[in-house]
Parts: C-alpha cells; sequence; structure tokens
C-alpha cells in the first residue's frame, strides 16, 4: 500500500476506534464472572482480527499493542500485562500466518479459533513463567475448549464487522479483506 493511503486520516480513525472498542469490550467482559480461572470470552480480540482482514499485519499490531497499553492504564496489573502480552505475542503471528499463507484454505472463524488457541498457550506459559507453578497448565485443557467456541464466534463477528465496514465506506476496494 502507498503512503497516502497508509496513513490516510480516514485509516488512522477506525484504528483508534478498533482500538477504542477493544478496550470497551474487554474491559465489560471482565464484569462476567466465568467457570475457569484465566478464562475470557475473548470478544476485544473482534477488533485486530477486523484490523487485520482490512489493512494487515501492522495494523492488527497497532490495535493489539494499544488496547494492551490501555488496559494496563486502566488496571494498573503487571500481571494482566503480562499475560495478555504473553498471549497476543504468540496469537497475532498465528493469525498473521495464516490469513497470509491459507487465506484460500481456512476461513476466518478458523483462523480466529487457531490465534485463540495460540493465546491461551502464551498466557498459560506466562503464568508458569511468573509463578514458578507448572500446575497451573492443568487448566489448559478447560481454557482449548473454550478458546475453540469462542475463537469460532470472535471470527464469524470479525467477518460481519468487516463486511458492514465495508458497506459503510462505500468503497469496498479500499479495504485488503479477503473474507
Amino acid at each position: 500500500m502507498g503512503g497516502e493511503k497508509r496513513w490516510s486520516a480516514r485509516r488512522c480513525v477506525l484504528i483508534s476506534l478498533l482500538s477504542a472498542m477493544a478496550l470497551v469490550a474487554g474491559v465489560l467482559e471482565s464484569l462476567f464472572p466465568l467457570p475457569f480461572p484465566g478464562m475470557r470470552l475473548g470478544v476485544a480480540n473482534i477488533f485486530p482480527l477486523t484490523a487485520l482482514l482490512m489493512y494487515g499485519p501492522a495494523d492488527a499490531a497497532a490495535v493489539a499493542a494499544l488496547r494492551l497499553c490501555l488496559a494496563f492504564f486502566l488496571s494498573g496489573s503487571v500481571f494482566s500485562l503480562s499475560c495478555s502480552a504473553a498471549g497476543v505475542m504468540l496469537s497475532l503471528p498465528v493469525a498473521i500466518i495464516l490469513r497470509e499463507k491459507f487465506s484460500g484454505d481456512l476461513s476466518v472463524p478458523a483462523i480466529s479459533v487457531a490465534s485463540a488457541f495460540a493465546f491461551n498457550f502464551g498466557q498459560v506459559a506466562a503464568v508458569v513463567a511468573m509463578t514458578g507453578e507448572p500446575a497451573i497448565a492443568v487448566y489448559l485443557p478447560l481454557l482449548l475448549l473454550a478458546a475453540a467456541l469462542t475463537g469460532f464466534a470472535v471470527g464469524v463477528l470479525a467477518e460481519k464487522l468487516v463486511d458492514r465496514l465495508r458497506r459503510l465506506s462505500g468503497n469496498p476496494a479500499n479495504l485488503k479483506s479477503k473474507a
């Protein structure tokens, strides 16, 4: 993509909005109790995935990084930041590689599920590293089961959001999505 398109005001606003929506979704989902420690619905992941589908890896990384930083400023929890950052550092590359190498063969929900699995591996690895308690990994099968369900839903919702944003933009050719 050319420099003009890359730094257009429209694109910056959209990335900012996706980041803000990811933050709000993350905060809202943290208010709901879930059955297992560390389990989240992952609704905030709709927005970096949307950025990946629409614009590419750098924009997806920007949305994820902005959400992590803003969530840290709100919570002040280094532990939560570390767990989330470890998850993002594994899940985002998985989503990027699968999107770029297998976009014709894998659906967006399948990419999202693989990314959710990677996030959980990263998160559990971070918790084990920080606590020195490898027994925490016993939760991994339950987290992966939840990741299969929520990752699929996140993928479906991201596809729908991309479709809506395409229609709103009035110029679908501007968007990189192969969805």
